[in-house]
């Protein structure tokens, strides 16, 4: 018996269930799936960078990794060519409190700093690498921004997490020109030092990029990083192109692939998202990016992930959070990445002050309570329910002459994903015929994007939370119907029974539409 239960253990450690054919997640993926909004922070020596003015409308302008640019920066480089020079970072206000007010307020669970991006700076006097804020003219050389992060982080109970590319240093390999072993051992250490100072560390977000010395075995490296990982902070997760979470490749919500396995030391790559495959990974789709372009990324109005204060220049929408990312924006980007079961990965960072943009968190105020008023509080809603996939599984009664804007519907994952396709049906007052209200889905003709804007085809899966539009008007105008019963109708399954852990109908309550 002890054996049987040990294997059970494990299996459930890595998100298989022993005795179903479909997999569940872990605990820490659950959690993973509650935060469903999470934050992006591009903060570090980028953001103090001033590039040349014809520069300034290339992809991705405020991206430096030592070589992002064959122009001549070097006057803002001197010994540390072609890194910027650490006095380039000087915040004049940094203040983390002033971060978290602001992310809790837009309903924040976690922010991920980027604690050495791609250069290879440092947001804490590292033991590893010369080239910190140890080494700038910031606070004397004392400040660590990591530290401030962490304690704010922790008093606002808002998860820790870290951007910190192990496999990408621009300083180490241009300017320190460290062998390969040194290279390893270096970037070892610094994800040892930030899971044993600076946390609790719910996970890291390793990026794809890659600048290492020649003759790195890069296997090994990620082999020691997962190990480090796995040996001294068990519950850090590892994401988001491998490991316990995985970035969408198709924007659907279907969470089972084929690998890597979870809570393991296999360092391969997430595969494609399918049905019927081993493994269960929630799935992370990026929302709109602070100072983002409206097409998204093209040279002419480019995606600015660190803040810079002329990065609007020419964006037609205007600069920052007008037209485009404003509050409205990021409302209908939560029911387009939440509410097709993802969890929203957003880029809001602070600006050169160290603080948060006033506008911009004045955005993130009102879009937070926008979210808040219409999701939070439902005309109508009802508790779990399992059992057969069939017509009517779930079935809600809805006040007379209430109208709403959105269904909710939540799958309980606890024993994995297991609804394939689902339509959704209401009745009039005084009518026992069902009519159609949200449709089935049908098969999508091309697959979903990272960043889906609302045009993009429905998939058929429920997962953690699906949020539907009517196709009927239930609000206002000649045509309005009225609706006393909606119910829930699972098409096809994965596995039975099925299990849905709550279905509610909401008004869209928005300060913008009053």
């Amino acid at each position: 018996f002890p054996l049987i239960n040990m294997a059970t253990t494990l299996i459930l450690a890595c998100g298989v269930l022993a005795q179903s054919g479909v997999p569940v997640p872990n605990q820490r993926q659950l959690d993973f799936m509650e935060l469903e909004f999470t934050q992006f922070m591009h903060f570090g020596i980028p953001t103090f960078w001033n590039p040349p003015e014809d520069y300034l409308y290339g992809n991705n302008p405020t991206y430096h990794d030592c070589h992002t640019t064959t122009i001549d920066h070097s006057n803002q480089t001197g010994s540390y060519y072609p890194c910027l020079h650490p006095d380039v970072f000087y915040p004049t206000d940094l203040n983390a409190e002033d971060w978290m007010e602001a992310s809790a307020g837009l309903g924040m669970r976690e922010i991920i700093i980027t604690a050495h991006h791609e250069g290879g700076f440092a947001l804490w006097p590292s033991n590893y690498t010369p080239y910190s804020v140890a080494a700038s003219k910031w606070r004397d050389g004392k400040g660590d921004v990591l530290r401030e992060f962490t304690d704010a982080a922790n008093k606002w109970g808002i998860k820790i997490s870290y951007y910190l590319n192990v496999q990408d240093d621009g300083y180490m390999v241009s300017v320190a020109n460290y062998s390969s072993e040194e290279f390893i051992r270096r970037q070892v250490g610094m994800v040892t030092e930030v899971l044993t100072k600076y946390g609790p560390v719910n996970r890291f977000w390793f990026d794809g990029t890659k600048d290492v010395p020649t003759g790195t075995n890069v296997t090994d490296l990620w082999v020691q990083i997962y190990k480090t990982i796995r040996e001294v902070s068990p519950s850090t997760m590892i994401t988001a192109y491998r490991g316990d979470v995985c970035a969408s490749k198709n924007g659907a919500t279907i969470y089972t692939n084929n690998g890597p396995p979870p809570n393991t030391t296999d360092t391969s790559g997430c595969q494609d998202a399918m049905e019927g495959g081993q493994y269960f990974h929630p799935t992370e789709l990026h929302g709109i990016t602070i100072q983002e372009g409206p097409d998204g990324n093209t040279d002419a109005m480019p995606t600015y992930w660190f803040w810079h204060p002329w990065a609007c220049a020419f964006n037609i929408t205007g600069c920052p959070w007008v037209g485009h990312a404003n509050a409205s924006r990021i409302f209908d980007s939560y029911i387009v990445t939440v509410g097709r079961g993802a969890t929203l990965n957003m880029n809001i960072p602070p600006e050169r002050t160290g603080r948060m943009n006033v506008s911009v968190k004045q955005v993130m105020m009102e879009a937070g309570k926008a979210i808040n008023d219409t999701f939070k509080v439902s005309v109508a809603n009802t508790g779990a329910a399992s059992g057969a996939c069939k017509e009517g599984l779930v079935t809600l009664d809805i006040p007379s002459g209430s109208v709403f804007d959105y269904v909710v519907s939540m799958e309980d994952l606890k024993m994995g994903q297991r609804i394939a396709n689902y339509s959704i049906e209401y009745q009039s007052p005084g009518d026992d015929t069902w009519k159609m209200l949200v449709p089935p889905a049908q098969p999508p003709k091309k697959n979903l994007g990272d960043r889906p804007d609302g045009h993009d085809p429905r998939d058929s899966h429920i997962g953690h939370k699906r949020i539907d539009l009517p196709i009927v008007n239930i609000t206002t105008g000649t045509n309005k119907v009225e609706v006393a019963h909606i119910r829930l109708n699972c098409i096809r399954a994965l596995e039975e029974p099925v299990y849905i852990r709550s279905f509610s109908v909401h008004k869209k309550t928005v300060p913008w539409e009053q």
